[in-house]
Formats: C-alpha cells, structure tokens, sequence
C-alpha cells in the first residue's frame, strides 16, 4: 500500500522508483549536511538568520530534486538553469555567501545521486577548510591601502 502510494503516475518499467526509505535516508543526511555547513559558515562571520536557515535548508532542496530528475538529461539541464537563475534574481551577496551556497548545493546534488558518505565527507573536509580560511585571515591585505565602497540608493520617484 505505501509503495503505491508513491509512485508516479507516469512511471513505467523502464523508469527506476526510489523507495520511501531511499528517499528518507538521502533527505536526512542532506540535512544533517546542511546544518554542518551553515553551522560552520555562522563561526567567526556576520550573518543573518535567513540566509543561515536557507543555507541549511538548500541541500535537502538539491537533494530532492536530483531524485526526482533520475537521470533525465534534459530534466537536468533545466534545472541547472532554474538553480542559476535563482541566484541572479536575489540581492547580490558577498563571495563568501555565494561559495557558502554554491558549497550547500555541491552537497546536496551529491545527496540526491546517493553519495551519503561522500556528501558526509564533502561537508565536513570543505567546512573545516572554510573555517581554517576564516581563522588565519586568508586573503587579506597586510599593508597598503584599504578601499571602502561607498553606495548612494536614490529614490526612484525623485526627480533628478
């Protein structure tokens, strides 16, 4: 009864069915992935809590919607698209927000392919290469000058 109802309505016997237990173990261990990763981008770093909840909440999404593409290709490549849409159409963010989710979706394409171990292990060696960045300061400029921006939001209704 509970494999039934489950199944697609357009599966046929060419077309391979992830059991419920399948899918259960991958969505949690994406989660679990999710909360590494955004527990590992909250040390040492200004974040809000929306972004931090997004971050965690992004493998699983990745997880599911690689199951469910199966191995369509053509399936694939438009979501590959939608995914890069989605970052374009938001707020830009800084490098470190954009690597964090580029790292979040890495980890759940990985999940939803079946990898657990290797998301597992992917999490947690890029987490503590992010942390040990972040700790010895990586990429900062020891002498010379510092730039700031300086940005200017006009109104769109003044008339200028």
């Amino acid at each position: 009864m509970l494999n039934t109802l489950f199944q697609g309505i357009f599966d046929t016997d060419m077309t391979s069915v992830i059991s419920v237990s399948d899918f259960l173990l991958c969505v949690g261990c994406a989660l679990a992935v999710g909360l590494i990763l955004a527990g590992t981008y909250m040390y040492g770093t200004k974040y809000t809590k929306s972004f931090v909840a997004t971050l965690a909440l992004l493998p699983a999404v990745v997880c599911v919607v690689i199951m469910m593409v199966n191995g369509n290709v053509g399936t694939g490549v438009a979501v590959a698209g939608a995914f890069s849409l989605v970052r374009f159409r938001s707020v830009p963010g800084s490098a470190k927000e954009i690597g964090a989710i580029f790292l979040a979706m890495c980890s759940g394409l990985v999940s939803g392919m079946g990898y657990l171990a290797y998301a597992l292990l992917s999490a947690v060696i890029l987490g503590a290469i992010m942390l040990l960045y972040n700790r010895m300061d990586f990429g900062t400029r020891k002498h010379g000058l510092r730039y700031k921006t300086l940005h200017i939001t006009i109104p769109e209704d003044l008339d200028y």
